[in-house]
Protein backbone atom coordinates (compact mmCIF):
# COMPACT_ATOMS: atom_id res chain seq x y z
CA UNK A 1 0.00 0.00 0.00
CA UNK A 2 1.54 3.60 -0.69
CA UNK A 3 2.09 4.96 2.67
CA UNK A 4 2.56 8.36 1.28
CA UNK A 5 -1.13 8.38 0.30
CA UNK A 6 -2.48 6.76 3.22
CA UNK A 7 -1.01 9.58 5.07
CA UNK A 8 -2.23 12.06 2.95
CA UNK A 9 -5.80 10.37 3.22
CA UNK A 10 -5.11 10.55 7.03
CA UNK A 11 -4.43 14.18 6.80
CA UNK A 12 -7.65 14.81 4.97
CA UNK A 13 -10.31 12.54 6.83
CA UNK A 14 -8.59 14.38 10.04
CA UNK A 15 -9.47 18.18 8.29
CA UNK A 16 -12.95 16.51 7.57
CA UNK A 17 -13.26 15.47 11.33
CA UNK A 18 -12.55 18.86 12.37
CA UNK A 19 -14.70 20.49 9.61
CA UNK A 20 -17.71 18.10 10.38
CA UNK A 21 -17.38 19.30 14.71
CA UNK A 22 -17.01 22.74 13.95
CA UNK A 23 -20.63 22.32 12.03
CA UNK A 24 -21.94 20.91 14.90
CA UNK A 25 -20.55 23.71 17.62
CA UNK A 26 -20.58 26.56 15.51
CA UNK A 27 -23.79 25.76 13.48
CA UNK A 28 -21.62 27.05 10.04
CA UNK A 29 -24.25 26.29 7.51
CA UNK A 30 -21.15 26.57 4.45
CA UNK A 31 -19.70 24.08 6.65
CA UNK A 32 -22.18 21.54 6.15
CA UNK A 33 -21.30 21.54 2.54
CA UNK A 34 -17.83 21.72 2.58
CA UNK A 35 -17.40 19.30 5.16
CA UNK A 36 -18.15 16.12 2.93
CA UNK A 37 -16.53 17.54 -0.08
CA UNK A 38 -13.54 17.39 2.31
CA UNK A 39 -14.39 13.81 3.31
CA UNK A 40 -14.60 13.06 -0.58
CA UNK A 41 -11.52 14.39 -1.18
CA UNK A 42 -9.78 12.02 1.39
CA UNK A 43 -11.90 9.23 0.13
CA UNK A 44 -10.86 9.79 -3.37
CA UNK A 45 -7.04 9.78 -2.34
CA UNK A 46 -7.86 6.64 -0.44
CA UNK A 47 -9.06 4.60 -3.44
CA UNK A 48 -5.94 5.70 -4.66
CA UNK A 49 -3.79 4.45 -2.01
CA UNK A 50 -5.69 1.06 -2.55
CA UNK A 51 -5.75 0.77 -6.38
CA UNK A 52 -1.61 1.42 -6.36
CA UNK A 53 -1.26 -1.43 -3.60
CA UNK A 54 -3.51 -3.53 -5.83
CA UNK A 55 -1.36 -2.56 -9.13
CA UNK A 56 2.04 -3.20 -6.59
CA UNK A 57 1.28 -6.33 -5.38
CA UNK A 58 -1.59 -7.64 -7.61
CA UNK A 59 -4.23 -8.87 -4.92
CA UNK A 60 -6.08 -5.89 -2.85
CA UNK A 61 -5.25 -4.96 0.21
CA UNK A 62 -6.82 -6.90 2.81
CA UNK A 63 -4.59 -10.08 3.40
CA UNK A 64 -3.06 -8.33 6.64
CA UNK A 65 -4.24 -6.76 10.45
CA UNK A 66 -3.46 -2.68 9.51
CA UNK A 67 -4.68 -3.87 5.82
CA UNK A 68 -8.42 -4.51 6.68
CA UNK A 69 -8.30 -1.73 8.70
CA UNK A 70 -7.80 0.76 5.65
CA UNK A 71 -10.00 -0.76 3.74
CA UNK A 72 -12.67 -1.00 6.81
CA UNK A 73 -12.38 2.87 6.45
CA UNK A 74 -12.71 3.24 3.20
CA UNK A 75 -15.65 1.36 2.82
CA UNK A 76 -17.19 3.33 6.36
CA UNK A 77 -16.60 7.01 4.55
CA UNK A 78 -17.96 5.40 0.82
CA UNK A 79 -20.65 3.93 3.05
CA UNK A 80 -21.61 7.83 4.59
CA UNK A 81 -20.78 9.67 1.40
CA UNK A 82 -23.67 7.73 -0.03
CA UNK A 83 -26.15 8.11 3.17
CA UNK A 84 -25.10 11.90 2.79
CA UNK A 85 -26.48 12.36 -0.88
CA UNK A 86 -29.83 11.40 0.05
CA UNK A 87 -30.76 12.20 3.78
CA UNK A 88 -28.27 15.09 4.43
CA UNK A 89 -26.48 14.13 7.62
CA UNK A 90 -23.99 16.03 8.41
CA UNK A 91 -24.04 15.52 11.73
CA UNK A 92 -23.48 11.73 11.41
CA UNK A 93 -20.33 12.41 9.69
CA UNK A 94 -19.02 14.29 12.88
CA UNK A 95 -18.50 10.58 14.22
CA UNK A 96 -18.26 8.83 11.21
CA UNK A 97 -15.22 11.07 10.10
CA UNK A 98 -13.11 10.81 13.51
CA UNK A 99 -13.54 6.76 12.79
CA UNK A 100 -12.06 6.46 9.46
CA UNK A 101 -9.44 9.16 10.56
CA UNK A 102 -8.44 6.95 13.65
CA UNK A 103 -8.49 3.71 11.11
CA UNK A 104 -6.45 4.79 8.79
CA UNK A 105 -3.93 6.65 10.71
CA UNK A 106 -3.75 2.90 12.88
CA UNK A 107 -3.19 1.15 9.36
CA UNK A 108 -0.32 3.43 8.38
CA UNK A 109 1.15 3.33 12.24
CA UNK A 110 1.71 -0.58 11.72
CA UNK A 111 4.36 -0.05 9.08
CA UNK A 112 4.87 -0.79 5.45
CA UNK A 113 4.99 -4.13 5.23
CA UNK A 114 3.40 -6.60 2.37
CA UNK A 115 5.52 -9.10 1.16
CA UNK A 116 4.50 -12.78 -0.57
CA UNK A 117 0.42 -13.72 -0.39
CA UNK A 118 0.31 -17.06 1.10
CA UNK A 119 -0.96 -19.48 -1.21
CA UNK A 120 -4.37 -20.29 0.80
CA UNK A 121 -5.27 -16.73 0.13
CA UNK A 122 -4.41 -16.77 -3.69
CA UNK A 123 -7.82 -16.94 -4.78
CA UNK A 124 -11.08 -15.11 -6.39
CA UNK A 125 -12.58 -16.31 -2.43
CA UNK A 126 -10.32 -13.41 -0.70
CA UNK A 127 -11.98 -10.06 -2.24
CA UNK A 128 -15.49 -11.40 -2.37
CA UNK A 129 -15.63 -12.74 1.34
CA UNK A 130 -13.87 -9.99 2.97
CA UNK A 131 -15.53 -7.29 0.51
CA UNK A 132 -18.75 -8.72 1.72
CA UNK A 133 -18.25 -9.07 5.37
CA UNK A 134 -16.64 -5.88 5.62
CA UNK A 135 -19.87 -4.06 4.17
CA UNK A 136 -22.11 -5.69 6.09
CA UNK A 137 -19.82 -4.32 8.82
CA UNK A 138 -19.51 -1.09 7.48
CA UNK A 139 -23.18 -0.81 7.32
CA UNK A 140 -23.96 -2.20 11.03
CA UNK A 141 -21.05 0.88 12.18
CA UNK A 142 -23.17 3.79 10.31
CA UNK A 143 -26.28 2.22 12.14
CA UNK A 144 -24.20 2.29 15.07
CA UNK A 145 -23.84 5.95 14.70
CA UNK A 146 -27.53 6.86 13.44
CA UNK A 147 -28.23 4.83 16.80
CA UNK A 148 -26.12 7.15 18.69
CA UNK A 149 -27.50 9.83 17.44
CA UNK A 150 -31.26 8.63 18.23
CA UNK A 151 -30.30 8.19 21.95
CA UNK A 152 -28.51 11.77 22.40
CA UNK A 153 -31.89 13.50 20.49
CA UNK A 154 -34.63 10.99 22.89
CA UNK A 155 -32.60 12.09 25.84
CA UNK A 156 -32.39 16.02 24.98
CA UNK A 157 -36.05 15.64 24.16
CA UNK A 158 -36.60 14.13 27.52
CA UNK A 159 -34.43 16.50 29.54
CA UNK A 160 -36.54 19.27 27.33
CA UNK A 161 -33.08 20.92 26.84
CA UNK A 162 -32.71 21.76 22.80
CA UNK A 163 -29.74 23.35 22.40
CA UNK A 164 -29.09 24.58 18.44
CA UNK A 165 -26.76 21.70 18.05
CA UNK A 166 -29.60 19.37 18.68
CA UNK A 167 -31.84 21.22 16.42
CA UNK A 168 -29.71 20.28 13.66
CA UNK A 169 -30.45 16.66 14.63
CA UNK A 170 -33.08 14.50 11.89
CA UNK A 171 -36.40 14.12 13.90
CA UNK A 172 -36.28 10.45 15.99
CA UNK A 173 -38.54 9.52 13.40
CA UNK A 174 -36.29 10.15 10.44
CA UNK A 175 -33.76 8.16 12.62
CA UNK A 176 -35.32 5.44 13.53
CA UNK A 177 -36.56 4.39 10.15
CA UNK A 178 -33.08 5.11 8.48
CA UNK A 179 -31.57 2.47 11.71
CA UNK A 180 -34.20 -0.04 10.13
CA UNK A 181 -32.89 0.95 6.52
CA UNK A 182 -29.41 -0.11 7.60
CA UNK A 183 -30.60 -3.30 8.76
CA UNK A 184 -32.08 -4.39 6.25
CA UNK A 185 -28.81 -4.10 4.34
CA UNK A 186 -26.19 -5.00 7.01
CA UNK A 187 -28.18 -8.40 7.81
CA UNK A 188 -27.83 -9.81 4.24
CA UNK A 189 -24.56 -8.68 3.78
CA UNK A 190 -23.05 -10.28 6.50
CA UNK A 191 -25.48 -13.60 5.62
CA UNK A 192 -22.94 -13.22 2.17
CA UNK A 193 -19.86 -12.68 4.26
CA UNK A 194 -20.37 -15.54 6.65
CA UNK A 195 -21.82 -18.02 3.27
CA UNK A 196 -18.74 -17.33 1.51
CA UNK A 197 -16.43 -17.58 4.26
CA UNK A 198 -18.01 -21.27 4.67
CA UNK A 199 -17.35 -22.15 1.23
CA UNK A 200 -13.87 -20.76 1.17
CA UNK A 201 -13.11 -22.74 4.27
CA UNK A 202 -14.57 -25.57 2.83
CA UNK A 203 -12.32 -25.77 -0.53
CA UNK A 204 -9.61 -24.41 0.95
CA UNK A 205 -8.92 -26.70 4.60
CA UNK A 206 -12.00 -29.26 4.24
CA UNK A 207 -14.27 -27.95 6.47
CA UNK A 208 -16.89 -25.49 6.25
CA UNK A 209 -17.21 -24.54 9.67
CA UNK A 210 -14.84 -25.59 12.26
CA UNK A 211 -15.85 -23.10 15.39
CA UNK A 212 -13.09 -21.14 15.51
CA UNK A 213 -13.82 -18.20 17.86
CA UNK A 214 -14.36 -15.67 14.95
CA UNK A 215 -16.88 -17.76 13.42
CA UNK A 216 -18.30 -18.25 16.47
CA UNK A 217 -18.74 -14.63 17.06
CA UNK A 218 -19.43 -13.93 13.60
CA UNK A 219 -22.17 -16.42 13.82
CA UNK A 220 -23.20 -14.76 17.66
CA UNK A 221 -23.33 -11.10 15.66
CA UNK A 222 -25.53 -12.56 12.98
CA UNK A 223 -28.11 -13.84 14.93
CA UNK A 224 -28.30 -10.66 17.55
CA UNK A 225 -28.93 -8.76 14.27
CA UNK A 226 -31.27 -11.61 13.31
CA UNK A 227 -33.55 -10.86 16.27
CA UNK A 228 -33.35 -7.50 16.00
CA UNK A 229 -34.40 -7.74 12.56
CA UNK A 230 -37.28 -9.91 13.06
CA UNK A 231 -38.24 -7.95 16.05
CA UNK A 232 -38.72 -4.72 14.08
CA UNK A 233 -40.59 -6.44 10.89
CA UNK A 234 -42.95 -8.27 13.46
CA UNK A 235 -43.02 -7.04 16.85
CA UNK A 236 -42.92 -3.29 16.32
CA UNK A 237 -39.23 -3.29 17.89
CA UNK A 238 -38.32 0.60 17.26
CA UNK A 239 -37.04 3.23 19.42
CA UNK A 240 -34.75 3.53 22.06
CA UNK A 241 -34.25 -0.25 22.42
CA UNK A 242 -34.03 -1.20 18.47
CA UNK A 243 -31.07 1.96 19.05
CA UNK A 244 -29.39 0.29 22.32
CA UNK A 245 -29.71 -3.32 20.18
CA UNK A 246 -28.31 -2.19 17.17
CA UNK A 247 -25.22 -0.11 19.38
CA UNK A 248 -24.69 -4.09 21.57
CA UNK A 249 -24.78 -6.00 18.31
CA UNK A 250 -22.47 -3.39 16.79
CA UNK A 251 -20.08 -3.84 19.57
CA UNK A 252 -19.42 -7.61 19.42
CA UNK A 253 -18.60 -6.79 15.57
CA UNK A 254 -15.85 -4.25 16.31
CA UNK A 255 -14.69 -5.87 19.50
CA UNK A 256 -13.62 -9.46 17.81
CA UNK A 257 -11.92 -7.57 14.90
CA UNK A 258 -10.17 -5.60 16.53
CA UNK A 259 -9.22 -7.41 19.47
CA UNK A 260 -10.22 -11.18 18.76
CA UNK A 261 -7.23 -12.17 16.91
CA UNK A 262 -4.68 -11.07 19.53
CA UNK A 263 -6.61 -12.65 22.54
CA UNK A 264 -8.07 -15.89 20.45
CA UNK A 265 -5.21 -16.88 17.82
CA UNK A 266 -7.09 -18.35 14.94
CA UNK A 267 -6.32 -19.06 10.57
CA UNK A 268 -8.08 -15.64 10.69
CA UNK A 269 -5.17 -13.94 12.52
CA UNK A 270 -2.08 -12.65 10.91
CA UNK A 271 -2.28 -13.08 7.22
CA UNK A 272 -4.72 -15.58 7.30
CA UNK A 273 -2.01 -18.15 6.79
Amino acid sequence: MDVTLLKVTAVLYLLASASFIVYIFLVRDFVSSLSPIILFTGFAVHTAALGIHFLQTGYPGVAQFREALSFYAWLLVAGYLLIQLKYRLAILGAIIAPLAFLMTLAAFAFGTGGGELPPGLKTYWLPVHVTLAFLGNAVFALAFGVSLMYLLQENYLKRKKMTSVMKRFPSLEALDKLNYVLLVWGFPLMTLGILTGSMWAGIHWGNYWSWEPRQISSGIAWLFYGVILHGRITAGLRGKKAALLTMVGFAVVIGYFLLGDSIFPSRHGGRFE
